[in-house]
């Protein structure tokens, strides 16, 4: 089953971003409830503001540069997205976002690992699934500008 590419970059966009939010906001919840004491709390902030800005401002550049446009841009709905690409991108995203919140939650609530372990983890699942997630963002959120 195929879909179309706006409905899939439409749907993909909402999941990047709902899911930073709701990491986010975890994380603020989290610290709130003295899972992170300070010092955590900034160790943390300084490690994922800076990587997940990235991936939020090309999303954020694409919403900003095609604020007017009501429904599908000419042409769009006849390109389509195969299913192992669309299937890929969702579990990427999925997978990437829920192991950091899931390695954040067992730090957090359980203690069930030290901080510098939970460091290490964020570190590699970034640096892992942010090469794929980056690439799947780059594709589907450039912005296309008009020189003439």
């Amino acid at each position: 089953m195929t879909v179309t590419e706006a409905k899939h970059r439409n749907r993909l966009g909402r999941l990047i971003l709902n899911s930073n939010l709701v990491f986010g906001g975890l994380i603020i919840l989290f610290y709130i409830m003295r899972g992170f004491d300070d010092d955590e709390f900034t160790e943390l902030l300084k490690i994922l503001i800076p990587i997940k800005t990235a991936y939020l401002t090309a999303l954020t550049r694409y919403v900003v540069a095609n604020r007017n446009v009501i429904g599908p841009k000419e042409g769009d709905d006849d390109l389509r997205v195969n299913s192992l690409f669309a299937s890929t991108s969702y579990i990427m995203v999925s997978v990437h976002i829920s192991t950091l919140i899931t390695a954040v939650s067992l730090y957090a609530l359980f203690n069930m690992i030290d901080f510098k372990d939970l460091i290490n983890i964020i570190l590699g699942v970034e640096t892992f699934f942010g090469v794929y997630v980056g690439l799947i963002i780059a594709s589907m959120f450039k912005v296309e500008t008009d020189e003439k």
